[in-house]
């Protein structure tokens, strides 16, 4: 049971990471109006800042996990997570008018990143693996 829930609470965490860059990405035009032409700045900063803490804090989670073939559902299970806090983000936090939505362009960014996150996924994977102890 244990470990069900570190792997759920993994897939959380990824879910999140891979949230907030999203968030970031389809806010960029409020965080423009806000502060300025420094956004692109800030955008890339915070979320290469979320990716290399997220992965440090789930390497460490992941080399606590005992070997098992449930582990590979990691590659997956962030997807449903992900689903979830979008919707009660957008719930809680509507946009004020249509002029806040994100641009087409930015929705084409966002299913790339979507769909490139399991390579995310498989990298920080394979770091852990790789530096826990074998027997």
């Amino acid at each position: 049971m244990t470990h069900f829930l570190n792997i759920q609470t993994l897939s959380i965490q990824l879910a999140l990471t891979l949230f907030v860059n999203i968030q970031l990405l389809a806010n960029s035009g409020r965080l423009y109006l806000i502060i300025g032409n420094i956004y692109m700045l800030v955008i890339v900063s915070i979320a290469l800042a979320s990716l290399w803490l997220f992965a440090r804090l789930i390497v460490k989670q992941i080399r606590r996990l005992a070997p098992s073939p449930w582990n590979l559902s990691l590659y997956v299970l962030w997807l449903p997570y992900l689903a979830l806090f979008t919707y009660v983000w957008t719930r809680i936090v509507p946009a004020p008018n249509e002029a806040a939505w994100p641009s087409p362009a930015v929705g084409l960014l966002i299913i790339a990143l979507t769909f490139t996150f399991p390579l995310y996924v498989f990298i920080v994977h394979m770091i852990a693996r790789s530096k826990q102890p074998t027997t």
